[in-house]
């Protein structure tokens, strides 16, 4: 039997300020533009996944 953590957040990347983690590294970004292309330049370097999960926040998964 194969047990394990398959799945786990990588990166939080937002416009907002007033998201922080003790366990996730959260990236704050100035726009939306820079949401988007961070966003992209992380996960390929973390060879992850991106999720709009709203309100200007993306999240980079492992699966």
């Amino acid at each position: 039997m194969n047990v394990g953590i398959k799945h786990y957040v990588l990166a939080i990347i937002t416009t907002d300020k007033s998201i922080s983690s003790a366990t996730i590294p959260v990236f704050h970004v100035e726009s939306k533009e820079d949401l988007q292309s961070k966003s992209l330049a992380i996960s390929k370097c973390m060879m992850g996944m991106v999720h709009d999960v709203g309100n200007d926040t993306l999240i980079i998964v492992k699966h």
